[in-house]
């Protein structure tokens, strides 16, 4: 893992000249800023709609309704961010401008809430029902209830979520490539990508590349360090019974509720009504959409398979240190997807061997780009089974393979699954690094969108865009359901 970290940066350095490359100049710096500036007020507005959103979940759980997008929100934050960027330049393109800042931070919001939203409101479901009890008898009126009860836990949830969306937003590629419309709303990440793949300008981006690692290493090093993982898909299996009185101020809040959740599922939906057209037809028929959907496939799959490998194998020589493991996994953020990519991309050319297939190189990226996500489905639960089987397992004296075949895979397996199935989906919905090695014999249902989009054949972009978000539907259930019926049990 290291090696593979580490091979690009060696590339880099190894073949230029840091000094010479190393210019702060206007646009460097206009660049700089307005990549810090929007992934904090993206940050800032996401916490604020996301903490809000929690908070109507958690109070009006006991509708049916409700308890439905409490549960569905976080697939939002899954599903490949080039589908919900497509459906928001079409859906609300209509009614305003679009491109610049303010579609930008329209896609960091309505992309990041469901994440803020879905920690906030897990926490929030770990308030007492006595506490809530409590409360009531006290006569405690709404604000002061909030005070007394849920801002405590929203204000500890803050700080850590507000470094972690900030960061997203500052390394966010798909979303202002798409929204930003043009170099003047241009961010380190996307910038990078123009000057390899259209200026062919390495040296322009190796400088934007080394202003990027400075800032994403002190914006690790700084805040990261207090950072604990967060599993937002968790189903929360506890009932907490609310009560609800027909008031204006409830009404009110359920409007905000439906309102908010409008906005968030609005693009999703959008797409899904334009998919089908007249195009679809001639689009399910034609050779490249099939190309296009066994390289998605390949890429997702393996993908899935290497990070869960890695994840796993990472969990067992690192369970004693937990901290070590983490740092190890969540220190891949530092090495945005442009950042590999370069490395990769430079290293390959300089050393001729552009010839290598780049599908594999691929696979091995979005591996490692969906570490994070892969270690933060799966290590709750294998430390949970270590824990329990450690002193079993020693005393029959299975280790390695021997015990994970026999004690920990069984119980692992539900967990096992939707990592692999999560990890293959964001693979499948990576655009930064197929930008770079993707050839016409290469081409992935997601790159195909943003190609439709850029030649103006929208129908066909959205016919593309549905099967997109089919295809991930299709894997993620049947590979649940494939995987889940094999009982795993060998004795």
């Amino acid at each position: 893992m290291t090696l593979a970290i580490l091979l690009p940066l060696i590339g880099i350095f190894s073949q230029y000249n840091i000094s010479a490359s190393f210019e702060f100049s206007n646009y460097t710096s206009s660049i700089i800023f307005f990549t810090v500036y929007q992934s904090l007020l993206s940050a800032l507005l996401s916490i604020v709609v996301g903490s809000l959103l929690a908070f109507l979940l958690n109070t009006y759980n006991n509708f049916y309704f409700v308890k439905i997008i409490a549960q569905t929100q976080s697939i939002l934050f899954v599903l490949p961010t080039i589908i919900t960027i497509f459906g928001i330049l079409s859906f609300y393109g209509n009614y305003f401008e679009i491109y610049g800042l303010t579609g930008i931070l329209i896609g960091h919001v309505i992309l990041n809430t469901p994440l803020v939203s879905r920690i906030i409101y897990q926490s929030l479901n770990d308030i007492s029902p006595n506490e809530k009890m409590l409360s009531r008898q006290m006569g405690l009126k709404k604000m002061s209830s909030f005070i007394a009860s849920e801002w405590p836990i929203i204000k500890k949830n803050i700080p850590s979520l507000f470094v972690l969306i900030t960061f997203i937003c500052f390394v966010s590629f798909t979303p202002v490539l798409i929204l930003g419309g043009g170099p003047k709303y241009s961010t380190l990440e996307v910038s990078i990508y123009y000057s390899v793949i259209f200026s062919n300008n390495f040296n322009a981006a190796l400088n934007l590349l080394f202003f990027q690692l400075i800032i994403c290493f002190s914006i690790y090093f700084i805040f990261f360090k207090n950072f604990r993982s967060q599993n937002f898909l968790i189903d929360d299996k506890r009932h907490i019974k609310t009560y609800f009185n027909l008031t204006l101020l409830n009404l009110f809040g359920l409007l905000i509720l439906l309102l908010i959740t409008l906005v968030i599922f609005s693009p999703i939906l959008f797409i899904i009504v334009k998919g089908i057209n007249k195009e679809l037809l001639y689009i399910l028929t034609s050779t490249y959409l099939w190309e296009a959907i066994y390289n998605t496939l390949i890429i997702s799959f393996f993908s899935g398979i290497a990070s869960i490998f890695i994840v796993y194998n990472l969990l067992v020589l690192t369970h004693k240190k937990t901290k070590i493991s983490e740092s190890l996994i969540y220190s891949l953020i530092i090495f945005s997807p442009a950042v590999m990519a370069v490395g990769y991309y430079i290293l390959l050319f300089k050393l001729n061997l552009m010839y290598l297939p780049n599908i594999i190189i691929v696979i091995i990226l979005n591996s490692f780009f969906v570490l994070p996500f892969t270690y933060n489905y799966l290590a709750p639960s294998f430390f949970r089974v270590i824990k329990e089987n450690d002193d079993i397992a020693n005393s029959l004296n299975l280790y390695g393979l021997s015990r994970f075949l026999t004690i920990d895979l069984p119980r692992l397996k539900k967990s096992l699954i939707t990592a692999f199935c999560v990890s293959s989906i964001l693979s499948a919905s990576d655009l930064v690094v197929i930008s770079f090695f993707g050839t016409n014999n290469l081409s992935t249902l997601t790159q195909t969108i943003y190609r439709l989009m850029g030649s103006y054949r929208m129908n066909e972009a959205y016919s593309v865009s549905l099967i997109l978000l089919i295809f991930c539907f299709i894997y993620f259930f049947l590979a649940h359901k494939i995987l889940e019926k094999n009982k795993w049990n060998i004795h």
